[in-house]
């Protein structure tokens, strides 16, 4: 999830535009930002396939029994990631910047992450909601960050943001690979006991380098997502961290009541957004209106979507590791490594799906520019 960026327009967003150095064909903060990303989906991803597993092992002694809880609380933790999103991407549209956003949500997720590692119920949930209250603050923003690089209508902005996600899913291919190759092959760990407070400890490593790696980064981007001019100085972050402090036992609590209680809730909230959405668009005309009746139609499919996505960290998760032959002539599979196949299969087919998206193109953009031009010998299209 994102907050979308406010597009500039008219040469007056063209000219506050910083004329960035170029790097391979795009502004040179995109890389920067890159691999800020990369090590930051690094932890993310590099703790969420060990998560439900730990969570039975540790707290349930290895019972079956303990899936459904530990399914429950992983879908929590994840519903609440993304509802978080929400409120991370308003606190930087309106208040601290995206720059400051970034680096406090950094901060908070790596403090959170090492909390995790503590063999103890209650800190362990404690760690899991100072992950979600700094991911909402990291995650939208940065994204955002990409779009804001670009000018209006420059032909680059959906490759850099192809590019972007190609960073993200190198981060999510890695992570598992490494994680699970620690936790069973290194520190005393086995494929049938992995130790599971490394791959922790890993992945809180790998965003304290996302957090390094923005920190110094960040001058590249000549004043691009820092707070306007009058908008209140370091007294904004500290009330900000101090809200985003005072959230986190909210969050705790959500983290711990019933799992129904909290669909309920996220509901009411998803279905509220809805009406927002709606309102705007009826407010301001029919192509408004129909624009957002799109965008809600594709919300539904896109919760869909993530409902059974995330299913790979839980109950995947649990088959790979109890029901399917891992066992290749004495070496056995880690289970982590499930985790990368889809990031593999993005990696390896994103640019074929792109270049078939190009060349489908090119007929179309020839029989409209031959169109334009008044050209009456002009064949359709092949694709239409």
């Amino acid at each position: 999830m994102s907050s979308t960026p406010t597009p500039a327009t008219g040469d007056s967003a063209q000219a506050s535009l910083p004329a960035f150095p170029q790097m391979l064909g795009h502004p040179r903060p995109l890389w920067m930002l890159f691999m800020t990303e990369f090590w930051e989906r690094f932890a993310f991803y590099g703790m969420r396939w060990a998560l439900a597993l730990y969570i039975v092992a540790q707290f349930y002694a290895g019972d079956s029994a303990g899936e459904a809880p530990a399914s429950r609380l992983y879908g929590a933790y994840l519903a609440l990631v993304y509802a978080a999103a929400l409120f991370g991407g308003y606190v930087a549209d309106r208040v601290i910047g995206y720059q400051r956003s970034i680096l406090l949500g950094a901060i908070i997720m790596a403090a959170g992450l090492f909390m995790i590692v503590m063999p103890n119920e209650q800190v362990f949930k404690l760690g899991l909601a100072t992950i979600i209250a700094g991911n909402g603050l990291f995650k939208p923003n940065i994204s955002t960050m990409v779009g804001k690089l670009y000018a209006t209508g420059d032909e680059r902005r959906d490759s850099g943001f192809t590019l972007f996600y190609m960073g993200i899913n190198a981060g999510a291919l890695i992570a598992p690979i490494l994680t699970g190759w620690l936790a069973e092959r290194m520190f005393g760990g086995s494929p049938d006991m992995p130790a599971y407070k490394v791959v922790f400890i890993a992945s809180g490593i790998g965003m304290l380098i996302s957090l390094v790696w923005f920190w110094f980064g960040r001058r590249q981007l000549a004043g691009i997502g820092r707070p306007a001019e009058g908008s209140g100085g370091i007294q904004r972050v500290v009330f900000t961290l101090l809200g985003t402090l005072a959230a986190i036992p909210v969050i705790y609590f959500l983290l711990a009541i019933d799992a129904s209680q909290l669909q309920w809730l996220l509901t009411a909230l998803f279905v509220a957004l809805c009406v927002l959405i709606l309102r705007e668009g009826f407010r301001d005309g029919a192509v408004r209106r129909d624009m957002a009746i799109a965008m809600l139609i594709i919300f539904a499919f896109n919760v869909l979507f993530w409902i059974f996505f995330e299913q790979a960290g839980s109950s995947f998760n649990f088959l790979a590791q109890n029901i399917v032959n891992r066992d290749f002539g004495g070496w056995i599979f880690p289970v982590g490594w499930f985790q990368s196949v889809n990031s593999l299969a993005i990696i390896t087919l994103a640019p074929v799906v792109a270049w078939i998206w190009v060349k489908l193109g090119r007929p179309t953009r020839r029989f409209r520019a031959s169109s334009a031009s008044g050209s009456s010998s002009t064949a359709w299209p092949s694709c239409c």
